[in-house]
């Protein structure tokens, strides 16, 4: 039980890094909507280093910069217990029940789910890197698949998350009752 604890625990280190460093992301996405926004009331575009950065182009990077946030923080979100969840049908019910509907809803809901969906982000990321898409917008942004790419990351932290948050909760089910009680706790450094 004791490792099961300990792969939880690098599953979780390994997810807040990488959260902690796209969180930058929320920086660099308000810089580029203010720089957007700065331009087109200002009325004129920047070429920096060759590249256009026409408002186009500024939009498109917006929508990337956003995406990249939420994809790195998805499977971090739902370790630390951070997404929406419906307690009006949990809320009454005591931690070992709470533990077991998580553990079932993984099994049955989240593993299928993201089993199949993890294919199809895989072949979405793939057919754009092979194809070197990007924008469909005349001046749009190139290179396409490195969002694409982290989609599909997106979709693997959730599995990682699925799989360490299972891991935790059979430690908290099964486990001895010293080691149930560290299962329902999420260290906070790594």
């Amino acid at each position: 039980m004791r490792r099961l604890l300990g792969v939880s625990n690098a599953i979780d280190a390994v997810l807040r890094s990488v959260a902690h460093a796209g969180a930058w992301f929320f920086i660099a996405c308000i810089v580029t909507i203010c720089f957007d926004v700065i331009t087109r009331k200002a009325g004129f575009q920047l070429n920096l280093f060759g590249i256009d950065l026409g408002s186009t182009r500024l939009q498109e990077l917006e929508w990337h910069f956003h995406a990249v946030l939420f994809l790195t923080w998805l499977g971090y979100a739902y370790i630390r217990n951070a997404h929406v969840r419906i307690d009006v049908f949990t809320g009454h019910l005591d931690q070992r029940r709470q533990a077991r509907l998580e553990l079932i809803g993984c099994i049955l809901f989240a593993l299928p789910y993201l089993f199949v969906a993890l294919p199809f982000a895989h072949e979405f990321f793939a057919q754009s890197f092979r194809q070197m898409e990007g924008s469909n917008a005349p001046n749009g942004l190139p290179y396409r698949f490195i969002i694409k790419g982290f989609l599909y990351y997106g979709f693997l932290s959730v599995l990682a998350a699925v799989i360490s948050v299972m891991l935790r909760r059979i430690v908290f089910l099964w486990g001895p009752p010293p080691l149930a009680e560290e299962a329902l706790v999420i260290p906070a450094k790594a």
